[in-house]
């Protein structure tokens, strides 16, 4: 009888223990923890690539207000968008991934006398109007969300269209 009893009381102790409780918590929140850490990284890239695209479209729209709207410049305008540099040369890295002189647009207005420059990244492919078509540019995640939930509606590669217009200062 008293073997019985002390078993059932440490029978009743280790089911009043709470050792593992904070295990079976950490248990319980990992998952959501990682995919919240999934898509602060996601959006945060996401922002870079879009913050990346705004200040070159910036840069070659500066760049061509100052320059004569010729075959040259524009081909040094789109340069400073894909890598930075005037001159692109194969040794350069795009400044995104994936990113081409084919994916930048070009426009001005006015006609005769140019009144302004507007360099962009189109957001569809007929979005881009005049002689020279471009492709969008669809950001890449690194996390496929539709592949984990099975959902192929559900995607994060979404185009990044930034787009800056600048006046034309040469007469």
């Amino acid at each position: 009888m008293r073997v019985s009893n002390q078993l059932l009381k440490r029978f009743r102790l280790c089911l009043r223990r709470e050792d593992g409780g904070a295990l079976a918590e950490l248990a319980i929140l990992v998952p959501f923890l990682v995919i919240m850490l999934a898509a602060v990284s996601e959006l945060g890239r996401f922002f870079q690539q879009y913050t990346t695209l705004a200040k070159a479209t910036r840069t070659a729209s500066r760049y061509l207000s100052n320059h004569k709207l010729d075959a040259t410049e524009l081909g040094r305008a789109r340069s400073l968008v894909v890598c930075g540099k005037l001159a692109c040369t194969g040794a350069d890295a795009p400044l995104l991934p994936g990113l081409t002189a084919g994916n930048v647009c070009i426009e001005s207005t006015g006609s005769p006398k140019v009144t302004s420059v507007t360099v962009r990244i189109p957001r569809t492919n007929s979005d881009c109007t005049g002689a020279d078509a471009a492709a969008p540019y669809t950001f890449s995640p690194i996390f496929k969300v539709d592949a984990l939930l099975n959902n192929s509606s559900l995607s994060l590669a979404l185009p990044l269209a930034p787009s800056t217009t600048m006046y034309y200062m040469i007469d």
